[in-house]
């Protein structure tokens, strides 16, 4: 998964405090100076800027005088082996990636490194809801990032996305966003490579998608961020991916008992009566596997819901497919859905623990 490269791009002629501003979206520690065709000049990081304050330097200042005018750098034909070479030679923690001609194609961390090669798929997980439905518990944490036994629903997502090999992760975060990053921060600690789009107003279940484009090359995973299953998501992308939708949703039987008698009626005469009948049809799982053509129907910062979207696909011809899950599923809307999967964790555990005493 490559970075979101150019939004670390700033050119020689910017403030110190414009850097800092660079720096703060990036979340990289560092920006990368460079000219109009993007060819390298030089990197700044916020330590530099702390440093020439120290000395005197205003923030309103141009970023002339503290621009590392010979940084160290990679090329994109070196091998795995040679970089993490210079890495270990250099102890730096951030290398830009240039082309034969020294234009920036990437930044690379030792953390990428070191994290497992993984599927190119990317996983972007909505984690920007409210959670007004559980607004007893989401007053001072995003429902992500309520507890499942002793992990929040976010780690369970990511988790489960990477035992199968999908550890390139985005968070579209947006309500009490901090905290989630705080915890994940870039994702290494937890075996992932995590980025971050943020929300600066809320854009529904998939306005936010469109925000991840610079980083989609591939059919790509969207989930919501309180959905709790242990889903194989290789099976669902391989079934995306074997019978050639555009889009594939994740769906679910759901069984409901009508509580009454039902009668069948024809010209006044009943036909028929069930004692309270029950009925299953599909529901919206929450879970997507989407090709990046679609993302031109995604309106850019509008609210726009993943139903809009898939209503859309339809109209335009496109092949919307459905992929029934049958794992665990549970989408914690409500405070009974919260209660219910805690307790379901809770008699899994001790199910184990019990097994493990017998063994």
């Amino acid at each position: 998964m490559k970075t979101s490269i150019e939004n670390l791009f700033i050119n020689s002629k910017h403030t110190m405090k414009e850097a800092l501003e660079v720096i703060d979206q990036g979340a990289k520690g560092v920006v990368l100076v460079v000219d109009e065709t993007k060819r390298l000049i030089g990197t700044i990081t916020d330590g530099d800027i702390r440093r020439a304050l120290l000395k005197g330097k205003s923030l309103k200042e141009s970023i002339e005088d503290v621009i590392h005018l010979d940084p160290i750098v990679v090329y994109n034909h070196m091998t795995k082996e040679e970089i993490k070479e210079i890495f270990i030679k250099k102890a730096v923690k951030q290398i830009p990636i240039l082309n034969g001609e020294g234009i920036v194609e990437d930044l690379i961390s030792i953390n990428d490194l070191l994290l497992p090669q993984g599927k190119n798929n990317l996983v972007i997980i909505m984690a920007g809801g409210l959670g007004t439905r559980l607004k007893e518990l989401t007053q001072e944490i995003p429902k992500p990032m309520l507890k499942v036994g002793q992990d929040p629903i976010l780690q369970h997502i990511i988790n489960n996305f990477k035992q199968y090999g999908y550890n390139k992760i985005v968070l579209s975060v947006n309500y009490k966003a901090e905290i989630i990053e705080n915890y994940f921060q870039d994702g290494y600690a937890h075996g992932v490579k995590i980025e971050y789009i943020k929300e600066r107003k809320r854009l529904g279940t998939a306005g936010g998608i469109r925000l991840a484009k610079e980083y989609i090359d591939d059919p790509f995973f969207v989930m919501n961020g309180d959905i709790f299953t242990n889903l194989n998501m290789e099976h669902m992308m391989n079934f995306h991916i074997e019978n050639k939708f555009d889009m594939t949703v994740g769906i679910r039987k759901h069984t409901f008992q009508i509580p009454y008698g039902v009668i069948q009626v024809k010209n006044h005469y009943i036909k028929e009566l069930q004692e309270k009948p029950t009925i299953d049809y599909f529901i919206n799982a929450g879970v997507y596997c989407l090709n990046p053509n679609l993302l031109e129907y995604i309106p850019e910062n509008e609210y726009f819901e993943i139903t809009d979207l898939i209503n859309i696909c339809i109209e335009k011809g496109k092949k919307v497919g459905s992929y029934e899950i049958n794992e665990y599923w549970m989408d914690i809307g409500r405070l009974e859905d919260y209660n219910k999967v805690n307790q379901d964790v809770y008699d899994l555990m001790c199910c184990e623990e019990e097994g493990e005493k017998r063994d």
